[in-house]
């Protein structure tokens, strides 16, 4: 089957990947998360909530790191 997908014309294969990243996403099921990760989750959330602050604004992060190069 492999080598059957690999002889389609690229548009075919870019649709065929296309679909499969689709149905993919529309499961939106991922791994369930430990117990470890879900305490650790909890406990960032936390902190951020306790500190309040919202962290840097990306666009002004990355043109001060533009202008630094």
């Amino acid at each position: 089957m492999g080598s059957d997908l690999l002889n389609l014309p690229l548009p075919q294969r870019l649709e065929l990947v296309q679909d499969l990243w689709d149905s993919i996403a529309a499961e939106q099921q991922g791994p369930a998360a430990s117990l470890q990760e879900q305490r650790l989750v909890a406990e960032r959330l936390e902190a951020f909530r306790q500190d309040g602050h919202p962290g840097e604004d990306a666009l002004k992060l990355l043109e001060e790191l533009e202008q630094a190069l």
